[in-house]
């Protein structure tokens, strides 16, 4: 029965690990400053690089394709 409660505890540990390495972890959009979760975007804006959510990146590539 102790095998049991060990093993049982050994999966548990095992399944709690991945779980906080798989999530998809939440960001600060540099943008709208809102605390997002999901894809997040890199750009480059006047040198500085910016993390920013699906959201604001269609609206800065909306404005890029402006000028294109």
């Amino acid at each position: 029965m102790k095998n049991m409660k060990k093993r049982f505890l050994a999966v548990l540990l095992v399944t709690v690990s991945l779980l906080s390495l798989a999530g998809c972890g939440k960001f600060k959009c540099d943008m709208c400053g809102e605390e997002k979760s999901g894809k997040k975007h890199e750009q480059t804006v006047l040198g500085e690089t910016l993390t920013i959510c699906d959201d604001c990146y269609e609206t800065v590539k909306g404005v890029v394709d402006l000028f294109k």
